[in-house]
């Protein structure tokens, strides 16, 4: 079983019937309190989290790009900051 992801994830992963793929993260930061964590992944978004999230999908674009034409790790070595 797949360790420390989601459900749709696991959905995928039971789909495909392996684990062998590759996977773009986008990281969604975390909700200022802990037991809201639910609604603050599957809620709706923040009008001003809105550009951040359009910044984080334009750059999991360009980092799948990078992964078709370099490889995996060099796409991680440039992508994979904080």
């Amino acid at each position: 079983m797949v360790h420390g992801t989601h459900n749709g994830m696991k959905s995928v992963v039971h789909y495909l019937q392996s684990e062998n793929f590759t996977r773009v993260r986008v990281g969604i930061g975390a909700p200022k309190f802990k037991e809201d964590i639910i609604n603050y992944v599957i809620g709706p978004i923040p009008e001003d989290e809105k550009e951040k999230l359009s910044q984080g999908v334009a750059k999991a674009a360009e980092a799948t790009m990078d992964i078709l034409k370099n490889g995996v790790d060099k796409a991680m070595n440039k992508f994979n900051t904080k």
